[in-house]
């Protein structure tokens, strides 16, 4: 990925790799990865959420309660985005519960 990156024009990749968290050349990625072996590596994963949470508060959340999102006629958010948060679960279930209880967008 980071060589397609600087193929793209990035001017600086960021690896990954903690004990070498950015390459700043096509060179500098190479010599990187020649060191780097599975143990060096830190994965993780999230969920995006919480960016069109709902809420009661409209100072706080873009959508109210019932997922409709706040000044726009017509918009229901029925995604991940309503969860104010992310579970600390996979929340495709959260997220089928949201999309069911929504009313229609009228």
């Amino acid at each position: 990925m980071g060589r397609l990156l600087f193929a793209a024009g990035a001017e600086e990749v960021l690896t990954g790799v903690p004990h070498a968290p950015r390459a700043s050349s096509p060179a500098a990625l190479e010599a990187l990865l020649d060191g780097v072996t599975a143990r060096h590596l830190h994965f993780s994963a999230f969920h995006p959420t919480g960016t069109v949470a709902a809420g009661a508060a409209p100072e706080r959340f873009p959508a109210d309660p019932e997922g409709r999102l706040r000044g726009v006629h017509g918009v229901l958010v029925a995604d991940g985005s309503v969860l104010p948060s992310c579970p600390e679960v996979n929340p495709q279930l959260s997220i089928m519960a949201a999309a069911l209880a929504s009313p229609t967008a009228s």
